[in-house]
């Protein structure tokens, strides 16, 4: 199991672009500081290649007995402050310089004959300098040679450098960063279809989900159409199961009833004719639910003709009218099972009350409007607030009434809506009236919309 810390939250796709965004710049700017290491390294050994073939030039016009330079040089070492500069020390302490050092004094460390030190001070005007140093012997004499160049212009290059190299790593990381985020949408539009299954499951449109799926999450799809594939299956075997339990117990009673008589089991003939009606309103609720299957979408054009159908077979010797008006799209947001054992329980009820007709009105709106009413004899308001309670009953001679209401109201409630009962304007009997929110479903299912 991972914990929540190890799972992390927030965008999966922000996530990536912190984590590739901080490598490549790290990578990108690594590789421009050790290009321009590189590139410094190496144009200093350049410049000081060449500062040694001009010592070596210096060397060959330096006049040795009076320490004068008798021969041309370059012309940048007699400009002042040209940048390019000598500086010969001799052992008995005589000094000569170019004419471009001007009054500028650079530090001179006497070198051994052979020897040669590279180094770098600052020269006038803010210029950086990098010295030559090499000792030598020639006719007896003793002296230390140091040739200089200004380093300001590479040092501005390899600044500007820098700067194209920083530009650049950060356009290429946004570049990189763009161009990994339209793959990782192009790869999540494959993921959006599960959403949208999802979605479409909760409508009930669907019963399973899609598997042709990137081989990432499929195996978490597989994982979730077993979960509801079980899930199906457990509500199936539990309503199967209470049918059967119904049935099996339906017998013993019937004996129980005809084998009973005395006064002393008028009390256990009463509990059982009590179970029988319970049993009884089972097998009805069974028969009128038919084949709903769980998580599907109630679709009232073909269901509520179906269950009309259902509640004139079992009230046939009655040949009820049973009268509809549908006014909502082909697919409702509400689960199939759910509606059918509510409006199951609303014609059940309507139709042993009625003389002969039932009318049941289904209006899709801002919520979901039905109304069951029928022509029997009605009940007074006050009557009706018995009804709020959990199997209270207007006529205990006929079963059943009280409790099959009650069990619509919890259905209600579930789903945030709302119930009365009262006398039918348009009948004369028994109206129940519901309203069912739907309109944030309908939003986020966008159902009704594209019907």
């Amino acid at each position: 199991m991972y914990s929540a810390a190890e799972l992390g939250g927030g965008s999966l796709e922000r996530s990536l672009q912190w984590a590739l965004g901080i490598l490549v710049v790290t990578v990108l700017l690594s590789l421009t500081g050790s290009a321009l290491w590189i590139g410094r390294e190496g144009a200093e050994r350049f410049v000081a290649s060449r500062l040694a073939h001009d010592a070596e030039a210096l060397i060959a016009v330096l006049d040795l007995q009076t320490g004068e330079v008798g021969g041309p040089l370059p012309p940048v070492y007699n400009q002042p402050f040209s940048g390019h500069y000598y500086w010969v020390r001799f052992d008995d302490g005589r000094v000569r310089r170019s004419r471009s050092l001007w009054d500028h004094q650079l530090e001179v460390v006497a070198v051994a004959p052979g020897e040669t030190v590279l180094d770098r001070q600052d020269g006038p005007r803010d210029q950086r300098l990098l010295l030559w140093h090499a000792g030598f012997e020639k006719q007896g004499e003793r002296f230390t040679v140091a040739v200089a160049e200004d380093l300001t212009p590479l040092l501005g290059t390899l600044r500007l450098l820098l700067w194209v190299g920083i530009g650049i790593s950060l356009l290429g990381t946004l570049t990189l960063l763009l161009v990994q985020r339209w793959l990782l949408r192009r790869g999540f539009k494959r993921v959006a279809a599960v959403r949208s299954d999802l979605r479409r499951l909760d409508a009930g449109e669907i019963e399973r989900l899609r598997e042709d799926v990137p081989e990432e999450i499929k195996p978490l799809v597989r994982e979730l159409n077993q979960f509801i594939d079980a899930w199906r299956s457990h509500l199936q075997r539990s309503r199967q199961a209470l049918g059967n339990l119904a049935h099996a117990l339906k017998s013993p009673l019937n004996l129980i009833l005809l084998h009973n008589s005395g006064a002393a089991n008028d009390l256990v003939a009463e509990q059982a004719v009590r179970m029988r009606v319970l049993i009884d309103r089972e097998l009805r609720r069974a028969r009128l639910a038919g084949d709903g299957s769980p998580g599907r979408c109630f679709r009232p054009h073909e269901d509520i003709p179906d269950l009309v159908a259902g509640v004139q077979t079992l009230y046939k010797e009655r040949s009820l009218e049973i009268s509809t008006e549908i006014d909502s799209p082909e697919r409702l947001p509400f689960d199939e099972e759910d509606m059918l054992e509510l409006l199951g329980n609303l014609l059940d009820n309507a139709a042993k009350w009625a003389q002969r007709r039932v009318h049941i009105g289904l209006r899709w709106g801002e919520a979901l409007h039905i109304l069951v009413e029928d022509d029997g004899p009605g009940v007074d308001p006050e009557a009706a607030q018995l009804l709020s309670a959990r199997g209270g009953r207007l006529d205990e001679s006929i079963p059943g009434h009280g409790l099959g209401l009650s069990i619509v109201q919890e259905i209600v409630r579930m789903h945030g809506g709302r119930v009365g009962f009262g006398r039918s304007e348009k009948l004369g009997g028994f109206a129940s009236e519901i309203e069912l929110p739907g309109s944030r479903r309908q939003q986020e299912l966008g159902v009704g919309e594209t019907i």
